[in-house]
């Protein structure tokens, strides 16, 4: 296994066996699967961002279907129960490396996704 950047490293320390699964994932995808897998996954931040700017509410209907998106992006890495997705989205606003890959289309977005992730957790997940 080779770590080519620092947040790799770090999530290979904080999350080992995470870490390990989420790549043999990565690596048994074609390079057009996984270019696919990422502009999915940008093009939902993008989607979230739009919704926070027409001032939509983390639990509308409209909201929690991107969520919901969102939930199924992540677990195609890993599967986070309801803790984790909440703690995911805590993580977002309070690691500026994440904030700023919601923030760049709106400031605030990544404490509403935080929000919407937090009530997308309660109603559909368990621990």
């Amino acid at each position: 296994m080779s770590i080519t950047n620092p947040y790799e490293q770090e999530a290979a320390q904080r999350w080992p066996e995470e870490y390990v699964a989420s790549n043999l994932k990565l690596k048994s995808m074609s390079k057009k699967d996984q270019q696919k897998l990422f502009k999915l996954g940008s093009d939902n931040i993008k989607d979230v961002a739009d919704l926070f700017i027409l001032q939509k509410a983390a639990d509308s209907a409209e909201v929690q279907k991107l969520i919901k998106i969102h939930y199924n992006w992540v677990s195609v890495f890993w599967t986070p129960n309801k803790d984790a997705y909440v703690g995911l989205g805590a993580m977002y606003v309070s690691d500026p490396r994440f904030t700023q890959n919601y923030d760049k289309y709106a400031p605030g977005c990544a404490t509403f996704m935080a929000k919407a992730m937090s009530i997308y957790a309660g109603e559909n997940l368990s621990n």
